[in-house]
């Protein structure tokens, strides 16, 4: 079963991130219920899984930018004058 889900906020993002992890920990349970912690980390380290993740993240790069670029005109505007 391949699925493939979009997010276009930061919040979505990250809803995603968390449904994509609890639905691997929940495969992870149903393929070995009442595993313990080494079972369950030997099966996470064998069980073959393709996971491929495209981040955009261009536009919260400009707006860093933008707002450092804006925070060094405003600290340059009220810096006493040295003389």
């Amino acid at each position: 079963m391949k699925q493939r889900w979009t997010a276009t906020t930061v919040a979505e993002a990250l809803d995603l991130i968390r449904a994509a992890k609890d639905q691997l920990d929940s495969r992870v349970l149903a393929l070995a219920p009442g595993a313990d912690f080494r079972e369950k980390d030997r099966i996470e380290k064998e069980t073959p899984l393709f996971l491929a993740i495209d981040l955009d993240l261009t536009y919260l790069e400009q707006a860093t930018a933008a707002k450092h670029q804006f925070n060094e005109i405003v600290r340059s505007d009220t810096a006493p004058d040295a003389g």
